[in-house]
């Protein structure tokens, strides 16, 4: 599955996987979500602040995971600063899960 960024038209590979353990007592873990428009409907994006890379939100009974940081195409490390990594926390107001993967349809990236 994809997410797509409606406003900055990036997409973002999302993994099924299963509900993560949100227990607050579970490995000195704190736990957060940010809301976000998914498909027209208001969805709840969790993270581990602790040891986390990932956002995790269920669509349709069904859990998934996101890199929440993550650089469209490779970059070198110096372009980091250039701002070419783009945060899933504070951008993406607005997504679209779509079918598919991103390595099958690399005119998905352009």
């Amino acid at each position: 599955m994809m997410l797509f960024d409606i406003k900055h038209k990036l997409y973002y590979e999302a993994i099924n996987t299963s509900r993560p353990l949100m227990s607050l007592s579970h490995q000195g873990r704190t736990w957060g979500y940010v809301p976000k428009l998914l498909n027209g409907r208001k969805v709840k994006f969790w993270v581990d602040y602790t040891h986390g890379r990932y956002m995790y939100f269920e669509h349709d009974q069904k859990w998934y995971r996101v890199r929440y940081l993550q650089s469209n195409y490779k970059k070198q490390n110096h372009d980091i600063f250039n701002g070419v990594l783009i945060d899933l926390l504070t951008e993406g107001e607005e997504l679209k899960l779509l079918k598919g993967k991103i390595e099958k349809d690399k005119r998905l990236l352009i």
